[in-house]
């Protein structure tokens, strides 16, 4: 009997091992089966633990379920203090992208949301991975803090996969943009659709939104709009920080090997305040 109970606890323990939730930066992203895909594969992924944000600005991240086929679970999205910060939830779905998926399309969800792996035994027979998107928004009025944002899935136990987010002291403003989508193709490196506002910030040409928001690229583009937004604000007060201009972001342009490059131009941008 005691040897039936070890062997029930053993494949138990299994079981939720088989289980995971992940967070990563919006340029990380992952193809049905649990791997990065090829064009964003980084040696050393960053790990998003407690990740910056300007206020009026967005913070958006992967979260990436992996699970054996058969199981189903709820995906909650929840933040405490619950009431600072706005979080949507996204699915995404999966394209074509050379010989490889690629996360695009989005569809809005509500918290919690119901999934099932795989998503369909026709397209992805051999499906062990979901990908989800967090996009977080914080208001202009909210002071620099920090919040504590979970992305919690539901799998007869609880997984948790945390972020300490800091609100930090930059703000977006709320300057014009040029409406009009401006983006790689779907198989490129997530980041080259960043690459293509900084570099209309570098000729000194304003940045583009896109009209909506419907792809994994849409988001990426919007924040990296913002971002530049960000950077000509801070570059038109030049008397208070003489070293931000055009230049200060010039090195950036063109990045060494690292799928997730981009990040370290936001690094750069939060570090001026004013």
């Amino acid at each position: 009997m005691r040897a039936f109970l070890l062997l029930l606890l053993g494949i138990a323990a299994s079981t939720c091992r088989a289980q995971e939730i992940r967070i990563y930066s919006e340029f990380q992203r992952f193809d049905p089966f649990g791997r990065p895909v090829a064009a964003d594969r980084d040696m050393v992924p960053r790990e998003i633990l407690s990740p910056a944000m300007a206020r009026n600005g967005h913070l958006s991240v992967h979260v990436v379920i992996t699970a054996p086929s058969g199981t189903n679970y709820f995906l909650y999205a929840a933040s405490n203090p619950p009431d600072i910060l706005q979080i949507r939830l996204y699915r995404e779905h999966f394209v074509r992208c050379g010989e490889d998926y690629c996360p695009d399309w989005l569809t809005p969800l509500n918290s919690p949301a119901f999934g099932a792996i795989p998503e369909s035994l026709f397209e992805l027979p051999r499906q062990t991975s979901r990908s989800y998107l967090l996009d977080i928004w914080a208001p202009p009025d909210t002071p620099p803090r920090r919040v504590r944002v979970e992305a919690l899935l539901k799998v007869g136990t609880w997984l948790v996969a945390p972020m300490e987010v800091r609100i930090v002291a930059p703000t977006v403003p709320n300057l014009p943009a040029i409406e009009i989508e401006n983006q790689a193709p779907v198989d490129a490196p997530a980041s080259t659709t960043a690459q293509l506002q900084l570099l209309r910030y570098l000729g000194g040409l304003p940045p583009q939104v896109p009209g909506r928001v419907l792809t994994v690229r849409d988001i990426i583009q919007r924040n990296a709009a913002e971002d530049m937004l960000l950077a000509r604000a801070l570059g038109a007060g030049a008397p208070a920080f003489p070293e931000m201009n055009l230049l200060s972001l010039q090195p950036f342009a063109y990045p060494e090997l690292g799928a997730e490059w981009y990040l370290r131009v936001r690094d750069f941008l939060y570090r001026f305040e004013r």
